[in-house]
């Protein structure tokens, strides 16, 4: 008697992105910098996994220039002493003072890079949602069997573009690449947000961004979302790099065919 209990796949690993190469050399902004990646526990977990809770921070009050006004959020100009107004021209925009959200006026010709943060930290960027098959999470995935690899739901706050003007300066941020860390030390680089997996679309490999695990285990996805916020005001323009990251568990079992008789 033949008892099939599944098909055995043996495919070599192999990891696969849309486009050559998948390489991080595309940033060709005058000016560059990192932006600053603080935890943030109160974000919430997605549907499909955990969230690092990583978001972009507002810059400190100490980093304006020129002189700066520093005052509570609410504070009307007329409340502040005559001598600390600021002066005429001046932007104003938010800070961090030992932890305590403020508000700053500063000539914004020499701070435009410190105000882009701002900006940037206004526009509340989030992890995406991880998008993996099996669909279903706590449902195994197989051996030699591909997975798909997605953006759920993207959104402007998670995949973008996410725009924002103010005080003279506007900025535009985007997802430019996702890092898919699969759990096993090998990582998918997709510079687009991945195709979804539905029903009736049969065992095949995704035509965008995917995987296929050659053994079995436990492993935790980890789906990091690299963004470039690309800014301009007062004659200047820069760009913003920052890191997303959300996980999602995955168990990867093996498919066998058992021959008893």
């Amino acid at each position: 008697m033949i008892l099939l209990l599944g098909l055995l796949f043996v495919v070599p690993r192999t990891a696969w992105a849309d486009g050559a190469h998948c390489n991080e050399t595309t940033d060709t902004c005058e000016v560059q910098y990192h932006q600053e990646i603080v935890p943030d526990p109160s974000t919430p977990p997605s549907k499909d996994g955990s969230r690092d809770g990583e978001k972009p921070k507002y810059p400190a009050c100490s980093s304006f220039r020129g002189g700066s006004v520093v005052a509570l959020p609410g504070t009307a100009l007329a409340d502040l002493p005559v001598a600390d107004r600021p002066e005429p021209g001046w932007a104003r925009s938010s800070c961090l003072e030992d932890g305590t959200l403020m508000w700053v006026w500063s000539p914004p010709r020499v701070n435009v890079e410190v105000m882009a943060r701002t900006l940037l930290a206004r526009l509340q960027l989030r992890p995406i949602t991880i998008g993996l098959t099996p669909k279903r999470q706590g449902s195994m995935g197989f051996v030699g069997v591909p997975n798909w690899l997605w953006v759920q739901d993207p959104a402007r706050t998670t995949y973008g573009p996410a725009t924002i003007s103010a005080g003279g300066i506007s900025l535009t941020a985007k997802v430019e690449l996702i890092e898919w860390d699969m759990g096993n030390g090998d990582v998918v680089r997709c510079r687009n947000r991945g195709t979804e997996w539905f029903d009736g679309m049969g065992v095949k490999q995704s035509p965008t961004c995917g995987y296929v695990y050659s053994r079995q285990g436990h492993f935790v996805v980890r789906a990091t979302a690299h963004w470039v916020a690309r800014w301009s005001g007062y004659g200047q323009s820069g760009a913003i790099r920052l890191s997303l990251t959300a996980t999602r568990p995955l168990e990867i079992g093996e498919l066998q065919v058992i021959i008893t008789g």
